[in-house]
């Protein structure tokens, strides 16, 4: 099944905040009764009043499709349907500027590490530079044929992978545009791609329900990964490059061996769709996004327990980014809205 995907009308609205509803999953715990109060309910209840309330980032007119977060962690990109991208101060949960260049929706967003330069994907199969700082566009790269949906930055900012729905991968050169390579190999809508921590591979995925693994030497491919059997719509690579997770259409998620280049096994994530997956940046826990569910999940990454299930957003989630502290987390969805949500009461000392 592909991702559903409709336009909506442009338009911009003020910054609004409110209380984003927190609710550890019931299998996360064993509910103990005592008479007619389950102990489960009261322990909900203390921890939903321990929350503190987080703002709604609002002022894009269409679904957001894409959020990230910049290397400091002062600021956040977000791209939508309505055409743009909207740099925001996550400090104080407010609109910097507005990005406007693209001729169709903005489907993918990445910073660049030094904070200051960001790249956007559209449905108008351009990729284009900003300088966030004066919102100038720096340069746009023509190539792809299709829907640029994905894009990853190689360490040291060099150069960035993107994946399209044409369908193929390209790699390009920061600096002067040019593209290094063009990665041929899957049969359909190529939808997510990743480098691993030390640059030595990419990981791309598919609708053509294939994790490929690339080797960035000589950008040969160095495996074909099956295992999901609906479109796989997004992936992430652990922060010590070990491991690769997939999310897919399929409601599972499943994570790879990127040394042995084998499955690692997976589990179902969520109830309907699944659009969108990241690590922590301490890499102990990974975030899903449902389109289906309309939820942002939170699971150990070494058991795969669930340790949180976030529910707040109106219609499907599109899109998860984490601080670099590990201390929040940002969801972008279809309900033209991006959340943050407070992750501290889940993390676990090393």
């Amino acid at each position: 099944m592909r991702l559903p995907i409709h336009p909506l009308h442009h338009g911009q609205s003020p910054i609004r905040t409110g209380l984003a509803n927190v609710t550890p999953p019931p299998e996360a715990y064993h509910p103990v009764t005592l008479g007619n109060i389950s102990f489960l309910a009261i322990l909900l209840a203390l921890l939903l009043a321990a929350v503190p309330a987080r703002a709604d980032l609002v002022g894009h007119g269409a679904m957001v499709n894409a959020v990230a977060v910049s290397p400091d962690g002062a600021r956040a990109l977000s791209g939508s349907w309505d055409y743009t991208a909207i740099v925001w101060d996550l400090a104080g949960r407010k609109e910097l500027r507005v990005l406007q260049g693209h001729d169709g929706g903005v489907n993918a967003v990445a910073f660049l590490p030094d904070g200051r330069h960001g790249l956007t994907g559209g449905r108008d199969a351009a990729i284009k530079l900003w300088d966030l700082e004066t919102g100038a566009e720096v340069r746009t790269f023509s190539g792809h044929a299709g829907n640029v949906v994905s894009l990853a930055v190689a360490p040291g900012g060099r150069r960035f992978a993107s994946a399209s729905w044409d369908p193929s991968v390209k790699v390009w050169d920061v600096e002067t545009g040019a593209v290094v390579t063009t990665l041929n190999g899957h049969t359909a809508n190529v939808n997510g791609v990743a480098f691993t921590p030390d640059g030595t591979r990419l990981v791309s995925v598919g609708y053509d329900l294939q994790i490929r693994v690339w080797d960035t030497a000589d950008w040969k491919e160095l495996a074909v990964l099956e295992g999901h059997v609906g479109s796989v719509n997004a992936v992430a690579v652990a922060p010590d490059g070990r491991t690769a997770a997939t999310v897919s259409s399929d409601e599972t998620v499943r994570l790879w061996d990127l040394a042995a280049l084998k499955p690692l096994g997976g589990w179902q994530g969520h109830e309907g769709f699944i659009t969108s997956v990241t690590y922590t940046p301490d890499g102990r826990a990974l975030l899903t996004g449902g389109g289906g569910d309309r939820t942002v999940r939170l699971w150990d990454a070494a058991t795969h327990k669930p340790l949180a299930a976030f529910q707040g957003h109106e219609k499907p989630v599109w899109a998860l980014a984490c601080t670099p502290d590990g201390g929040t987390a940002l969801s972008a969805g279809y309900d033209a809205v991006v959340k943050l949500w407070d992750l501290a009461p889940y993390r676990r000392a090393p």
